[in-house]
């Protein structure tokens, strides 16, 4: 089976999910082209992947777009049309038997036009049936339930979608009736034939899920990478922190770690694809890597201090890791505030940060490490996690499916 897996390769995650999801089916005999745009693309490239560039919104248009929540600067008509084009195209040439979708909302209209069949990984709060809003009052209540709160956060959720149907997807509608295609909802863009929530109902509650989608577990990115250099100068008498600098945005605090390693916190740094490994006003006690085998590392860690992507809070509580969540645009936020509202950690936002200085940081990464419940909460997600495999889950209902 020809399968072709389109992610949004300007974030990790995104790739790293369909990467594992493809290793299993390539191990079963399965023909896996990746293609898309952005920086990440590469890792299916390191794991013997073929990859094929396609045109898609620059980073800089993302970034922007997410963090002044200006939703409806992300796609355009003009580029919604061109990058359907070249999907199309693509398709003509390979001849997938599936498209497999991870955030590349116009790949799923491109399919339907093109009649091939699709997969797509979400998570549930890029769906339609997220029972937690952004703006949650139940949150924002906090140990003070207040009667109604859950009516209002119901009517919250469908506000949501409204806004996100009309302001963000309007102009992708408005191209599927043009092609002759059924409108699609709010977040249905993100869903394909088949979709797979890469979540637990315990982290990130779902509701009235349809028959097409599913709970997987997280998928968390399996590299082959060896452990990471700095391993054995880490002094195990002190704390260890994890620090992921994300797709975009955490990178100007790598200079500001003194902070932290003056009261005796070492802090290894994966910084990804963004350009700070070889810097020279690195503190003392901050170990950058580029990829890091997590595997390898998180068993040596006291705490994960991150953007609030899900990949990485998962990869944190699979290892009963507390977290600081310093999140740079909502969606991290909504995972940060799900960590502060379970006991698992500790969430702020990057705007804040910058508002009140680094001595926010360093109080909640001092706080999380001496107190003993974050940690107790965060080994209770030990053997949740172990008992879901989302990767061979997915590709396993894939090929029966087919």
């Amino acid at each position: 089976m020809r399968i072709l897996a389109i992610p949004n390769a300007h974030a990790l995650a995104h790739v790293s999910r369909l990467l594992e999801i493809a290793k299993i089916l390539r191990k079963k005999g399965h023909e896996i082209l990746f293609a898309g745009h952005g920086k990440y693309l590469q890792i299916a490239e390191l794991d013997g992947f073929a990859t094929r560039e396609l045109p898609y919104i620059t980073v800089e248009q993302v970034v922007r777009a997410v963090r002044t929540q200006k939703l409806w600067e992300l796609y355009r008509t003009e580029e919604l049309e061109y990058f359907i084009e070249a999907e199309l195209a693509l398709y003509a040439e390979f001849q997938p038997e599936l498209v497999l979708l991870d955030n590349r909302p116009t790949a799923r209209t491109s399919a339907e036009k093109a009649g091939l069949r699709t997969a797509a990984v979400l998570n549930v709060h890029m769906s339609n049936y997220r029972r937690i809003p952004f703006l949650s009052y139940v949150q924002m209540a906090g140990r003070f339930p207040i009667p109604g709160l859950t009516l209002a956060d119901h009517i919250e959720n469908a506000i949501e979608r409204q806004v996100y149907d009309r302001v963000v997807m309007g102009d992708l509608n408005n191209i599927r009736k043009r092609m002759g295609l059924g409108q699609l909802y709010s977040y249905q863009h993100e869903e394909g034939n088949l979709s797979f929530l890469a979540d637990v109902p315990e982290f990130n509650p779902a509701e009235h899920l349809p028959a097409h989608m599913r709970f997987i577990g997280p998928i968390t990115w399996r590299n082959t990478l060896p452990p990471p250099t700095c391993l054995d100068r880490l002094d195990p008498e002190r704390p260890t922190v994890y620090l992921t600098l994300g797709s975009e945005g955490l990178d100007e605090l790598v200079v500001h770690l003194d902070i932290l390693t003056r009261r005796g916190i070492q802090i290894v740094v994966a910084t990804g694809a963004t350009d700070v490994v070889g810097r020279q006003d690195v503190p003392d006690g901050v170990f950058l890597e580029q990829y890091i085998n997590t595997d390898a590392l998180l068993p040596h860690c006291d705490l994960v201090c991150c953007h609030g992507g899900n990949g990485t809070l998962y990869q944190a509580l699979s290892y009963g890791l507390p977290c600081v969540v310093v999140a740079t645009h909502a969606e991290q936020h909504y995972g940060g505030k799900r960590i502060q509202q379970l006991g698992l950690g500790q969430a702020m936002t990057l705007k804040q940060l910058r508002r009140q200085g680094m001595g926010k940081l360093v109080q909640a990464v001092a706080d999380v490490l001496r107190t003993p419940t974050y940690q107790q909460a965060a080994s209770e997600y030990i053997p949740l996690l172990k008992s879901w495999n989302g990767a061979a889950l997915a590709a396993d209902t894939i090929e029966n499916w087919l």
